[in-house]
């Protein structure tokens, strides 16, 4: 949980307070028993605010995280199933026709009144107090999977046309050695399928500016290619920027629910939340608190063993207690390291 207000630090990971934390699967039934009480929590914050010496702070809550996430929350199906998308009724049989325009048609309260009034939906919103339209997208997402699909179309193109073989990969891996990735392929024993490097968010935008495609592909290929290429990271660029997002780009081909997102639905986001921007709803900074989060439990914490079962304490305690001295020491400008003590040595010389 973050403060959207807080714009210098929101993308820093000590800017997200862990507020649940379990060990467990990510599934709707153990979310919606583990977030009972925060859940009523967020609820009277909505309906009565809160009073701080005498002052009534209102709310407004957002809601942004990865898709698998956000639509397990609000009880929906999957990104692979017939109707797809948590802010419009399209299904997939009309995801390939662009000449209609899909909106933000849903509506929060008809949920909570019906939980199956929508196709798809299943299961009552865990968070029932935010409408709709503040369940914003993570671009963080958005640039990862699309890029995901566009460096898969490009190897797919080069295996239906034969041309995936020793001297294809080969190149492939150097043209990432010049651009400074590591990358590599390999074959499954089992069943001879290729298989590559996954890359990190820098480096799949690293591909998507600098990778030239005339190595693997004809020159009039590698241009149409690159020009897409060029034209969705202009996109991911101005996608943070809510004056400068224009829609339109993609054909109705090979469309993915996040594409369906990015060409129907950001535009929406981007005028209602112009206010914050798309980029304050990033889950970046809450990766790299997840990331911060497991480091301290393999590096610091007895991972729930070591020492007598009555005095051993949970590793999940004690990775919230950390986090709780910290923004202690952080709230009140407290040093979280201290210089080693400097010994002197004095020698003395009897005369």
């Amino acid at each position: 949980m973050a403060i959207l207000d807080d714009k210098d630090t929101l993308h820093k990971p000590n800017s997200y307070h862990t507020i649940i934390l379990y060990p467990g699967c990510e599934n709707y039934d153990s979310l919606s028993n583990i977030m009972v009480p925060f859940c009523h929590d967020l609820r009277n914050l909505k309906e009565q605010g809160l009073i701080i010496n005498n002052i009534r702070w209102n709310f407004q809550f957002y809601f942004s995280s990865d898709w698998k996430f956000l639509a397990t929350c609000l009880g929906f199906n999957g990104a692979h199933s017939k109707n797809f998308c948590p802010w419009c009724t399209i299904s997939k049989s009309q995801q390939g026709d662009l000449s209609k325009e899909w909106s933000i048609s849903k509506n929060i309260n008809k949920l909570v009144e019906k939980n199956n009034y929508y196709e798809g939906h299943t299961r009552k919103p865990l968070f029932d107090m935010i409408p709709l339209d503040h369940w914003i997208p993570d671009e963080l997402h958005i640039m990862l999977r699309i890029t995901d699909r566009l460096w898969s179309l490009l190897i797919a193109e080069l295996m239906e046309q034969n041309l995936f073989n020793d001297t294809a990969r080969k190149i492939i891996i150097d043209e990432m050695k010049r651009i400074k990735i590591n990358f590599q392929f390999w074959q499954d024993h089992g069943s001879k399928t290729w298989n590559y490097t996954s890359l990190m968010g820098n480096d799949k935008v690293k591909v998507l500016q600098f990778f030239d495609l005339t190595k693997i592909l004809s020159m009039r290929r590698a241009t149409i290619v690159r020009d897409l290429w060029n034209k969705f990271y202009e996109l991911y660029i101005k996608m943070k920027d809510p004056t400068k997002f224009k829609k339109g780009l993609y054909q109705p081909d090979n469309i993915t629910p996040y594409i369906h997102v990015l060409v129907f639905h950001i535009s929406e986001f981007m005028a209602i939340h112009q206010k914050w921007g798309l980029k304050a709803f990033s889950c970046s900074g809450v990766e790299k608190k997840n990331h911060e989060q497991v480091s301290y439990f393999f590096r610091k914490t007895m991972k729930d063993g070591g020492g007598k079962k009555n005095s051993q304490s949970s590793a999940i305690v004690e990775i919230l207690q950390n986090e709780n001295r910290t923004l202690f020491y952080n709230h009140n400008n407290i040093p979280l390291n201290y210089q080693n003590p400097k010994t002197i040595h004095i020698k003395t010389q009897n005369i």
